[in-house]
């Protein structure tokens, strides 16, 4: 016959967290989104209040959420795009044939360019490799092209400066880190 588990006693347990309760704290709660791991004991009735008023998405916005729900797939751990993996060893399978057959390394390939870089290139009407200067000077020539001032507010060219704006801050930022 299976072992009845019993529960401890009342006196074992806590007082509840809740000020002016006597009951004795039975139940962890986590004290908030960011203290998952910390926890405050209450009595039963507390214990069902604050799980009807908790909202773990509470004070995120809309992109928070989807990034959660995102990462909640893989478990919020790290993954790694197989794809990207092969084709790395792909390359260099097939540098390594090359120098066997040929006796010699290839040429070296052009570097990589983020798509994110050649669209922001593209708007900036420039090419890889760039400079700083080079991209202060094309800058300033777009900008005082599609400036919405210079343009009477046309709406079309305002989308095309706000573009071109956004552009030159994340090339900034690539010239700046590397």
């Amino acid at each position: 016959m299976p072992k009845k588990i019993e529960k401890p006693a009342a006196a074992s347990h806590p007082p509840c967290y809740n000020p002016g309760c006597g009951e004795p704290g039975e139940y962890k709660a986590p004290k908030s989104r960011e203290l998952l791991d910390e926890y405050i004991w209450l009595c039963l009735s507390h214990v069902r209040e604050h799980n009807k008023s908790w909202d773990y998405f509470d004070g995120m916005d809309m992109a928070d959420i989807e990034a959660f729900q995102k990462d909640a797939v893989t478990g919020h751990r790290p993954t790694w795009n197989r794809e990207n993996r092969l084709r790395e060893h792909y390359f260099t399978l097939q540098d390594k044939l090359y120098e066997f057959l040929h006796g010699a390394a290839p040429a070296p390939a052009a570097p990589r360019i983020p798509a994110k870089t050649r669209k922001a290139l593209a708007v900036m009407e420039m090419d890889y490799p760039y400079t700083l200067e080079s991209l202060k000077i094309r800058y300033r020539t777009l900008v005082k092209k599609y400036h919405p001032d210079m343009n009477k507010g046309d709406k079309k060219h305002e989308e095309n400066f706000k573009n071109i704006t956004v552009a030159y801050r994340y090339l900034m930022e690539q010239v700046s880190s590397q």
